[in-house]
């Protein structure tokens, strides 16, 4: 337990050698990304949206940010679904 919470919090960026933080460097470990800073990464951001198919069990729909159509049509269906 301790030497994994070590090797999380002494992760350093392979691109500007800044030490990467305790949630990020367990976000890097489990879904086995690369060793990079939130400043440094190329990943596209992506918005969460709560489906609402089903009054008990709600999907979410992550969606990359520039899919303008497609954002404008979830947030009409998540306002009606509220």
């Amino acid at each position: 337990m301790y030497d994994e919470f070590m090797e999380t919090t002494l992760m350093r960026c392979v691109n500007c050698h800044f030490r990467i933080d305790h949630e990020r460097a367990e976000f890097i470990k489990e879904f086995n990304r690369p060793q990079v800073c939130r400043q440094c990464t190329t990943e596209r951001k992506a918005l969460g949206f709560m489906y609402y198919g089903h009054k008990t069990a709600p999907q979410l729909v992550m969606v990359p940010s520039n899919a303008k159509e497609t954002i404008r049509i979830l947030n009409r269906a998540n306002r009606r679904a509220r």
